[in-house]
């Protein structure tokens, strides 16, 4: 989610800009990159949850890490479990793309390609785009609240976990459509993205299965968790227990009594 992939942008940010591709190796043949040789990377920029390695020639290298994908640094060339490319750069840096269920993506964009594929995305909460005004104009119709933050075409970045802890932060329970949201409501959701948000990118993410940052260290906001991985449990604000319930495939984490 959102959190997790910031972490890892700032890590690899002070590495990889100003530094030219040398190499890329592809082992089995998944990506069909272009030759990179010679591309110097002049920053790591970020929406949602979308990576992008952007090139002094305007282009842009794409990479979604997907559900197990981890981009990890390295001094030598070292061969590593579940490693699907190589990129060998200027000053003796080699970054590996590892990718246990082969979820991630990585796809170079021509500077226009990445200009539409952005606007297909929504809102990202960090963003100057990031206002009441928009977001509250997002709000509306019959869509369930939980429903609405999972679409990356609304506001990109928030997945199944901290959609679970901004509704607790925001108390809104799971299952509210969009339309009979108050203002007071819509304003505490509002605050509650990036707050909650922020606070994760503050403990480098959430590891409960698989994420690692660059250099191979794990977050800790999975000790902060409000709701999520809780069902059963009592409530931090109130004391009754926390509830799950799967919406649309995916387990919901909520406390009825707080959260209306």
């Amino acid at each position: 989610e959102l959190p997790e992939v910031e972490v890892v942008r700032r890590r690899i940010e002070g590495y990889l800009a100003g530094k030219t591709i040398l190499e890329v190796s592809d082992f089995q043949g998944r990506f069909a990159l272009p030759p990179l040789s010679g591309k110097r990377i002049e920053r790591i920029s970020r929406h949602g949850k979308c990576l992008f390695f952007e090139f002094s020639t305007q282009d842009a290298l794409f990479v979604h890490l997907g559900m197990t994908g981890k981009l990890l640094l390295s001094e030598t060339r070292t061969p590593l479990p579940h490693q699907h490319l190589i990129f060998s750069l200027s000053a003796g840096i080699f970054l590996s793309f590892c990718d246990q269920r082969k979820f991630g993506k990585i796809r170079y964009f021509p500077a226009q390609e990445k200009e539409d594929f952005l606007h297909s995305l929504g809102i990202d909460p960090f963003s100057p785009a990031y206002t009441f005004e928009r977001v509250a104009k997002l709000l509306s119709g019959k869509k369930r609240i939980k429903d609405f933050l999972l679409d990356q075409r609304k506001i990109a970045g928030i997945g199944n976990i901290y959609s679970s802890e901004i509704l607790f932060q925001s108390r809104i329970h799971p299952e509210r459509k969009l339309a009979i949201l108050s203002v007071e409501e819509k304003h505490r959701l509002f605050d509650a993205i990036p707050t909650v948000l922020e606070e994760a990118i503050r403990c480098q993410g959430t590891t409960i299965r698989d994420f690692t940052g660059a250099d191979g260290s794990t977050g800790t906001f999975q000790d902060c968790l409000a709701v999520y991985g809780r069902a059963g449990k009592p409530c931090l604000r109130c004391g009754n227990p926390i509830e799950r319930k799967v919406l649309g495939s995916r387990s919901t984490y909520f406390c009825s009594h707080c959260q209306r």
